[in-house]
């Protein structure tokens, strides 16, 4: 009986596979000698494939195709794959998610969820409202995607006399949204005092460039 295998590529298809796979950006990122260095890697490996494929026949050589195509998806996995994750991971430790709320309503929401001590959601509120207040009194850049880290950093280089405030609360929004959560009202109590005390500081700050 005749079976026909569905899907088998052969040396050229499964070749132009990996090449199609590898030649994303998230690959060629990584260096032009590196995936240059690769390819060729790749491209003996199924010359090697189509040579021996000859000698052993039809079957012979879709065994060696299979086998060939999976090294290739294995090493990819195991050595580009985190590189996606890590991506990935970074993109989502946004500080906002597509939140145009100005600091005022931000606050609000803040002072809501303290109200019904939900100290987790307080403090990433409070946190954010820093953050959008420095925005939008132009102490810091406006650059949607800002990571918490990359936020706190920009806030203590605008405001040194605060950066360890900023710090602890910048930690808490990790723990809260990344980590185990679990914060108190000593935490959410915190990021609010930070958030005022930037807001004066840059009042102040504002009146005595003017005086």
């Amino acid at each position: 009986m005749h079976v026909e295998i569905p899907v088998t590529p052969d040396a050229d298809t499964a070749r132009e596979w990996a090449r199609d796979e590898l030649a994303k950006p998230e690959y060629s990122d990584q260096g032009t000698t590196w995936f240059e260095a690769f390819l060729r890697w790749v491209q003996d490996l199924f010359d090697g494939v189509g040579q021996l494929g000859g000698n052993l026949g039809p079957l012979g050589t879709i065994a060696l195709v299979l086998l060939a195509v999976a090294a290739v998806a294995v090493i990819v996995w195991l050595v580009l794959g985190p590189l996606r994750r890590s991506r990935r991971s970074t993109s989502a430790r946004a500080v906002f998610d597509d939140d145009a709320r100005s600091s005022q309503r931000i606050r609000e929401a803040a002072a809501d969820a303290e109200s019904r001590g939900a100290w987790d959601l307080a403090t990433m509120e409070w946190f954010r409202a820093s953050v959008r207040l420095m925005e939008e009194r132009r102490a810091i850049a406006d650059s949607p995607g800002v990571t918490v880290h990359e936020a706190a950093v920009r806030i203590e280089t605008a405001v040194p006399a605060l950066a360890g405030d900023v710090a602890t609360d910048a930690m808490a929004f990790d723990l809260a949204r990344y980590g185990s959560g679990g914060l108190t009202a000593t935490d959410a109590r915190h990021a609010r005092d930070t958030c005022q005390s930037l807001s004066q500081a840059r009042q102040q700050a504002r009146t005595e460039a003017t005086a």
